[in-house]
């Protein structure tokens, strides 16, 4: 004989049937090396599971930032904070893949040069990844992050005149990160502006003071895999 339980239902076909939701309390926190199976459902409601691989990665979630005013470089201005900031948590005993993307708006002021062509006050604008770990006192540059835009020597006048031209600056990224340890820890990456032989205003992110632009972004795929390596502070 087989007993059937019906939850919300008089006619259970599986050995525990539930009609509605489902809510669990008090959940055990666990990591992939233990807890190696993820449930699956199929359409009909019906439970079954995955066995974890050790080399595939698993989405978990995405997070992104927003400027909320402009940042304004001038001559004497190499760098600035940006705000664009994201801290992420390491789990124990798990390699964290992030894919990192940003996308920020930029003008830079130019001068009149001749009748046919206007000069750029700048020849280089760029934005830089950097990140601190969570036992690091200071941020580091990740070099692979950064990105750039040349400035051309000349620019074709336009009609009406303007004092500043745009563009933007778009890079992606993705950092692998081991967390050997059997406690969370933590990641943040920001973006920096910097400028090269700047002689007039560099502006990132958020409006020009006719009310044109748009706010630059930081944003962050967040991947995990388990690790099955050596530990520490066991």
């Amino acid at each position: 004989m087989m007993a059937q339980i019906g939850i919300g239902t008089e006619n259970p076909s599986s050995g525990i049937e539930i009609e509605g939701s489902v809510r669990f309390r008090n959940l055990q926190e666990g990591d992939l090396q233990q807890f190696n199976r993820e449930v699956l459902m199929d359409n009909q409601g019906r439970l079954g599971y995955l066995e974890i691989e050790s080399e595939r990665s698993y989405f978990v979630k995405m997070i992104s930032d927003e400027m909320e005013d402009k940042v304004v470089l001038n001559q004497t201005d190499k760098s600035k904070d940006l705000f664009l900031e994201i801290e992420l948590e390491l789990l124990p005993r798990t390699i964290s893949i992030f894919e990192i993307h940003y996308n920020v708006p930029v003008s830079f002021e130019t001068e009149g040069y001749s009748a046919f062509s206007d000069t750029p006050l700048v020849s280089e604008i760029g934005v830089r990844l950097m990140k601190k770990e969570e036992q690091e006192g200071n941020y580091s540059n990740v070099a692979e992050g950064n990105r750039s835009l040349s400035i051309p020597s000349e620019y074709e006048k336009t009609y009406p005149n303007l004092e500043f031209r745009r563009s933007f600056i778009e890079g992606m990224n993705i950092q692998e990160v081991l967390n050997s340890d059997v406690h969370s820890k933590k990641i943040t990456y920001k973006l920096m502006s910097y400028t090269k032989d700047n002689d007039g205003i560099v502006q990132y992110g958020s409006q020009m003071s006719d009310g044109r632009g748009e706010a630059g972004m930081l944003l962050i795929k967040v991947y995990h895999k388990p690790y099955y390596g050596e530990t520490i502070n066991e």
